[in-house]
């Protein structure tokens, strides 16, 4: 995405022509003069800071810049910003002296060099994607379980293999189950409350200690997930990165699991050693599995990369998907209105939501 020109300065609750910021003429509404500066940072933050302006009741001075690389910009707009929405900062980013706040706009941080955040600033992220994330854990368990997708390829290829008086061979079902979350927050809660409904059993293990333990009959430190692991019939990864968690799961804790097990990942995908995995898929070490997270991730100037350097896609135990699970327009409205939310009591001075840290 080329980059944005910073003097170009949205308008609040006007319609934009696009991701640079300038808006349609004949329009109320201008940015006020003590206005904050604000800097959505990046090809996301950029394309989405129209919408999330349109819900805000309070105003800004917003610039718009796509391209983290162009520091002819880039330099002016970060002395002068005190909020930054985004989910990226780089160690060789200029000095911010004026900054207060990182809004990330993401939940996961893992693309935040943490060490090099200006000191004295509140870093928030954001949320709303769980409702449709759990939808897919629940939808590719069940697709899984009940081998829908080849059946449907089969059928419609002119097969009834699946169909038992042709000797068809019966497939699964959720119910009674159990349903191990590795990472119990907001996602792993939502899991948890539509599985008790299908009938199954859930378990998770957590890196924190948990009060509530929700609609899970057990909650495992993380320090014993090794006995979780024997347990489950279905493994979901909803952890975020860390160093505590990268690289976890690796074969000596797939071994740990029935062969029948599935793992579905929706967190992170370096928490699951990538040659392990597809090693324990390919030799049926494991039931099956479905991936929403990859190990190499698509760009402009790589739209066709494979997502793993294992063809993982030639596997047909394996469900695949673009990092798409939470990508529903109910997200997107849940997300930018309760990031814009934030912003609205960040310039009130009220508390914020969703505080990861102060540095």
């Amino acid at each position: 995405m080329p980059g944005l020109d910073p003097g170009i300065h949205a308008r609040r609750n006007v319609p934009s022509d696009g991701v640079d910021g300038r808006v349609k003429p004949g329009h109320d509404g201008w940015k006020g003069v003590n206005d904050m500066k604000t800097l959505f940072l990046g090809g996301l933050a950029a394309r989405v800071a129209p919408r999330i302006l349109g819900k805000m009741t309070e105003k800004l001075d917003p610039t718009l810049l796509a391209e983290l690389t162009d520091m002819q910009r880039l330099i002016p707009a970060l002395a002068e910003a005190e909020i930054v929405v985004g989910h990226i900062w780089r160690s060789d980013f200029p000095e911010a002296p004026r900054l207060r706040l990182l809004q990330a706009a993401t939940a996961g941080v893992d693309m935040l060099d943490l060490p090099s955040l200006p000191r004295g600033i509140t870093l928030c992220n954001v949320f709303g994607h769980e409702p449709a994330i759990a939808e897919y854990v629940l939808m590719t368990m069940l697709a899984l379980t009940h081998r829908l997708v080849d059946t449907v390829t089969a059928f419609r290829g002119g097969s009834w293999a699946a169909h038992q008086p042709a000797g068809g061979s019966a497939h699964g079902e959720a119910l009674g189950k159990t349903i191990g979350i590795l990472g119990y927050g907001r996602i792993g809660r939502e899991v948890a409350k539509r599985a008790v409904g299908f009938g199954c059993t859930v378990i998770a293990a957590n890196r924190s200690p948990i009060a509530d333990k929700g609609d899970a009959s057990e909650i495992y430190p993380l320090a014993e997930l090794d006995r979780m692991l024997p347990q489950c019939d279905v493994l979901l990864i909803a952890a975020g990165l860390a160093p505590e968690t990268q690289g976890l799961i690796d074969a000596s804790r797939l071994s740990l699991m029935k062969p029948t097990a599935l793992l579905i990942n929706i967190g992170r995908a370096a928490i699951v050693d990538e040659e392990a995995l597809y090693e324990a898929l390919r030799g049926n070490k494991l039931g099956g599995a479905a991936l929403d997270v990859w190990w190499r991730h698509w760009s402009p100037e790589h739209p066709d990369r494979r997502p793993s350097r294992f063809p993982f896609h030639e596997l047909p135990n394996v469900l695949m998907t673009p990092h798409c699970s939470g990508f529903t327009d109910g997200t997107a409205d849940r997300r930018w209105g309760n990031l814009a939310a934030n912003l609205d009591r960040f310039v009130r001075g009220e508390p914020l939501n969703n505080v990861v840290m102060t540095t």
